[in-house]
């Protein structure tokens, strides 16, 4: 094995989707280890399947509302790796469309809570590992989307996702506001309206064939600006996977 030091990744919500695409982008990577969190580690085959031949996956149980996974997440990889370079909190729910005036209060507390509430028990469990880093440059990404765009509000009927989008967007850039004196990075991503079992049903709901954008095609945009992210030009600002800078 390389004697160069390892750069740690933790991803969120990484049993399949965009989530899974980081992690087998990353796999490929050398001197690279990546904790995948999960909701069920006994249900996530592709991520065992991949970690048989890889050996550099540590997949970890983490419910994204839950204080209890992401403290034993932290403490796991405490024990195995020592710090963290690089949190992608990945997870996230679209499980509701619908007017506003007849959308079920419900759905918002769900999609607050898992949306906004989830990347901020991760971040809070994490960071002390975050500090701990070896690079000069730690950082700490959330996946958001267009859709929580206040400044370019589109015409769609996504109210409990968008404005919990627009929420966390809210706390990550406050994140980024928090800890200038750590040179801790932290912004939101856009990943593309992509295919996966959240993008291809919205993209029908609004008459497209599918989504736009391939799994690969995002995670490959989406590594690029996070690799090339700094606390100057990227941090407490809203990008998109082509690198483009969005409108809170």
């Amino acid at each position: 094995m390389s004697s160069q030091r390892q750069t740690i990744y933790f991803i969120s919500g990484a049993n399949r989707g965009i989530g899974l695409g980081f992690v087998q982008a990353l796999a490929i990577r050398p001197n690279t280890v990546s904790y995948a969190g999960v909701r069920n580690p006994n249900n996530a085959n592709e991520l065992q399947k991949l970690n048989s031949s890889t050996k550099n996956i540590h997949i970890v149980k983490l419910e994204s509302v839950s204080e209890s996974d992401a403290k034993a997440a932290a403490e796991k990889i405490e024990k195995i790796s020592g710090y963290v370079d690089v949190v992608i909190a990945n997870a996230g729910i679209l499980n509701y469309q619908g007017p506003l005036v007849t959308t079920p209060i419900k759905e918002i507390r769900d999609h607050y809570e898992v949306n906004v509430v989830g990347p901020l028990i991760l971040f809070q469990a994490l960071y002390p590992l975050l500090k701990k880093s070896k690079s000069d440059a730690p950082k700490f990404v959330v996946i958001s989307t267009v859709l929580g765009s206040i400044g370019n509000l589109y015409p769609v009927s996504t109210t409990p996702y968008g404005a919990s989008k627009a929420a966390v967007n809210y706390v990550t850039k406050k994140i980024h506001q928090e800890h200038e004196k750590e040179g801790l990075i932290a912004f939101p991503l856009h990943p593309g309206l992509v295919q996966t079992d959240l993008g291809n049903p919205f993209a029908k709901s609004i008459g497209m064939d599918q989504a736009p954008v391939t799994i690969e095609d995002s995670i490959q945009g989406q590594l690029k600006v996070i690799d090339g992210a700094t606390r100057e030009k990227t941090s407490g600002k809203f990008w998109d996977f082509e690198g483009k800078e969005l409108a809170w």
